[in-house]
């Protein structure tokens, strides 16, 4: 990650909000006033980030990174963003849920095979070199095609109902 600007673009988490029972596990945005919530709200975390630092949370831990009070970006910061998972975990296609932008190589998978592939590279406990060899070829990458088909998942009903509350938040500013 690059530097976080002083004024704003932290990003924000609410410690412990991995323990909450009330948030369902697709959610996208989080009401954090709703009921269920109240012994995470106030308890936040923020961390202004340098070059080369890392963060790491649990996928429920409920964060945001807040933009300027006029919406007006004045910086861009570089982030690189990755998601773990165990050995054995099951690939699920997203298309048509709203977190199909999480996904857009082409890696060939199909719901319900084993996430075994060099675009999910294994690193613990030991570095695969023929994933390596792989990445090193051009057989792991993205292309338009590609981002142009898993975009048109968004075009879902699960994935309009929750982008909606998205553009709700928007225009309530």
């Amino acid at each position: 990650m690059d530097e976080t600007p002083k004024e704003y673009g932290a990003p924000v988490y609410l410690k412990g909000s991995h323990n909450n029972d009330v948030v369902d596990e697709q959610a996208v945005f989080v009401d954090i006033e709703q009921n269920g919530l109240e012994d995470f709200k106030d308890k936040i975390g923020e961390f202004r980030t340098m070059p080369g630092d890392m963060l790491i949370w649990h996928p429920r831990t409920i964060h945001k990174v807040d933009g300027p009070s006029d919406g007006i970006w004045t910086t861009y910061r570089r982030v690189l963003g990755g998601t773990v998972a165990k050995g054995g975990t099951i690939y699920h296609d997203k298309t048509g849920s709203g977190g199909v932008l999480s996904d857009l190589g082409r890696h060939g998978l199909e719901d319900g095979q084993k996430l075994d592939s060099a675009f999910f590279p294994i690193v613990y406990p030991t570095f695969d070199k023929s994933e390596a060899a792989d990445r090193d070829s051009g057989q792991v990458g993205r292309s338009p095609r590609d981002i142009v088909g898993k975009l048109g998942g968004l075009a879902g009903k699960a994935s309009g109902e929750k982008f909606f509350s998205f553009f709700k938040v928007l225009g309530s500013r």
